[in-house]
């Protein structure tokens, strides 16, 4: 496996490669890349030198690819968020220090995110805003779009840390739970005179 390491830092768009297959916690290959590489680009190559490897999909350790510029954590939301599958949907825990909050939800990305806006809401004590779109760029680029009924906020985030990250990440941002300065905007929407 030395060998496979070496020839992935070789690859354009690699900034660095870590094989670890000691501990089955963290057992796979870590690839981050450099910023402004072209991710499609970038995979397709490391896809055809694991293929070149005899690495096969059934025993293969798991292929993490990330960006520097993208660091995300759970440590960062000051909640602890778990998206686990459940026959027919999926169970949205938010955890934080004193409140305990879940929801079971349609197996779909805008019900999810709503159960994960909904339960953070509780958790903190914040009345729940509206999931009005989630949207998946090219890039990888998770975007969610939330609405308090007069003002949308998007919170965007990066599925090279993982769906269960990004999501929790983005929909932290759009609900304005956890800040990020470049990627939250706020747009007035038309008021309903009912």
């Amino acid at each position: 496996m030395t060998n496979l390491a070496l020839r992935l830092q070789d690859v354009p768009g690699v900034a660095s490669v870590v094989v670890d297959l000691d501990d089955t916690e963290t057992e796979g290959i870590n690839v981050r890349l450099d910023p402004g590489a072209d991710e499609a680009a970038v995979m397709g190559r490391i896809r055809a030198l694991l293929v070149a490897y005899g690495v096969r999909s059934a025993n293969s350790p798991r292929l993490r690819v990330g960006r520097s510029a993208f660091p995300m954590s759970s440590d960062d939301l000051g909640v602890e968020v778990r998206i686990t599958p459940i026959k027919g949907g999926a169970r949205v825990e938010v955890m934080g220090r004193l409140v305990r909050s879940f929801r079971i939800v349609p197996p779909n990305p805008s019900a999810i995110a709503q159960g994960v806006s909904d339960a953070w809401c509780q958790v903190v004590g914040k009345i729940p805003m509206e999931i009005v779109r989630v949207n998946l760029g090219d890039g990888g680029e998770l975007s969610v779009v939330a609405s308090n009924g007069s003002t949308e906020s998007v919170g965007r985030a990066n599925v090279s840390s993982g769906w269960e990250t990004a999501i929790a990440h983005a929909v932290g941002q759009a609900i304005g739970l956890i800040g990020n300065a470049d990627s939250r905007s706020e747009s007035r929407l038309a008021s309903s005179g009912w």
